[in-house]
């Protein structure tokens, strides 16, 4: 386990607008972690196309059979109003899996 060593570690799944480029979506999905790590439920975002804002209410979610914390981002952009949603899914100790780790 990496914990000991100060790791954490898990998953980001995502659902956006297609006409999001690829490093806006990569800065949104940092921004939602970094929200998860600090314990944040809500932040404004910017990036080179977008502006917007990120929030979350601690909500847990599945998608399929991995789970996480709910982000959601509503963004403005060159292409008009759009939104974002995450799961920040943590494994550092296991968390996050829907099926039973005995």
């Amino acid at each position: 386990m990496l914990e000991h060593l100060g790791f954490r570690w898990g998953y980001v799944f995502l659902r956006a607008a297609s006409s999001m480029g690829e490093d806006d979506v990569r800065n949104l999905m940092i921004q939602a972690v970094e929200m998860y790590l600090e314990g944040e439920d809500q932040r404004s975002i910017r990036g080179s196309n977008f502006e917007g804002r990120l929030t979350t209410e601690g909500k847990y979610e599945l998608l399929g059979e991995f789970g996480g914390q709910r982000f959601d981002a509503e963004v403005e952009s060159i292409y008009g109003r759009d939104s974002a949603t995450f799961l920040v899914s943590e494994q550092t100790r296991g968390v996050g899996n829907a099926i039973s780790l005995n």
